[in-house]
């Protein structure tokens, strides 16, 4: 649970970090760096196992598998429903508790265990009644209470999962044989925990640096306006990335106000060691990192991505990781597991009651999320 905290925290750092504020120039005159070079850092090994392997594998048969109708016998285990349902909770629908042409695997666990179960043995064109009651953890509105759903069975599909053949390796990859395809897999993961493992070591030094240097508590109008205006934008994100409302996210004025000096400090932190290290970011650099990062951003090509963002924004972007690799790269490195990495950060935290109430607060939602009936 706690590995999972940290991640999604990582993950949220990583947002607000990859798109930056908009700093120009140095700031000696508002930070003062402490030692930045040298640190004692660990890192985590990237490992590829041989999980990780079956799993992409798994992932192949599944993406490729074909359905096929069936209506002389009824949905089993494994099969795809796709259904019409309402939920009535004393006679009346409530908020979410209906949908149509929903397609669902049973004993997927997208929706509530009884519901699911409940649709073992039903035939296409059957309409079903469920009784479900909801987990007193669930939304306030309707948790505790007894429901019934009305369920229309449209159609029942099997689905057939492909032999993985070197046929079919050579039909749906770019390799040949069921060895080449993972070998070319083994150097995809190892490449990707590498990126991974670097941005967290990057981070992980960048937090060293900024309680290592001294800061005067003044800045740039501009650069905390350019901040707040990121900071706004960062938690729309995020309010949107987990189907959660903006208003969730607030916090009081001082709070937020910190947080924005957190980022309008990084970014001149960033920008000093730049400085003093001649870090810069050529027309290569920014022009390569286009082709290589448009994709995980969401972008159809290297031109819509340029076409979207600033040059001045991804040219941020690329210092900001230039500056994290460069502190990694001079620290000293010890290089840990990733089960000891994360070992470590839970001893950190353990005693923190604010880390404790936010564990609380996403198993709450890890809950609701399991038995959710959308």
């Amino acid at each position: 649970m706690k590995k999972k905290l940290l991640l999604l925290t990582l993950s949220v750092c990583t947002i607000g970090l990859l798109a930056g504020c908009s700093a120009k120039g140095t700031y000696s005159k508002y930070v003062t760096l402490g030692e930045y070079k040298g640190l004692d850092l660990k890192v985590i090994k990237s490992e590829v196992t041989e999980d990780m392997i079956a799993e992409e594998i798994d992932t192949l048969l599944e993406d490729n598998a074909s359905y096929t109708e069936i209506s002389d016998r009824g949905a089993q285990e494994g099969d795809t429903v796709n259904i019409d349902y309402t939920g009535t909770i004393d006679g009346e629908e409530f908020d979410g508790g209906s949908a149509e042409d929903f397609d669902l695997e049973l004993g997927s666990g997208y929706l509530m265990d009884e519901l699911e179960s409940g649709l073992i043995g039903a035939m296409a064109g059957e309409t079903k009644e469920i009784s479900v009651t909801f987990p007193e953890e669930y939304d306030e509105e309707v948790a505790g209470k007894n429901a019934v759903f009305t369920v229309t069975v449209n159609t029942v599909s099997e689905k057939h999962v492909p032999e993985y053949t070197d046929e079919f390796v050579a039909g749906v990859t770019d390799s040949s044989t069921i060895a080449e395809y993972e070998e070319n897999l083994k150097s995809e993961l190892y490449a990707s925990l590498e990126y991974d493992n670097l941005s967290t070591a990057g981070m992980d030094a960048m937090t060293m640096v900024m309680e290592n240097a001294t800061f005067t508590g003044d800045y740039p109008q501009d650069l905390y306006d350019s901040c707040k205006e990121q900071y706004d934008a960062m938690n729309q994100q995020y309010a949107e990335m987990f189907g959660i409302d903006i208003e969730d996210l607030e916090m009081s004025e001082e709070e937020t106000k910190s947080a924005i000096i957190d980022m309008v400090n990084e970014e001149m932190v960033t920008a000093e060691i730049a400085d003093k290290e001649k870090i810069k970011v050529s027309d290569n650099d920014y022009k390569q990192y286009l082709e290589d990062n448009y994709e995980l951003y969401g972008y159809s090509s290297a031109e819509e991505y340029e076409e979207t963002e600033t040059k001045e924004s991804i040219m941020k972007e690329i210092l900001q990781e230039k500056v994290q690799n460069f502190l990694v790269e001079n620290a000293n490195v010890t290089e840990v597991t990733e089960d000891e990495y994360y070992e470590d950060y839970e001893d950190e935290y353990m005693d923190d009651e604010e880390y404790l109430d936010d564990e609380e607060y996403l198993e709450d939602e890890e809950d609701f999320t399991e038995d959710d009936t959308e």
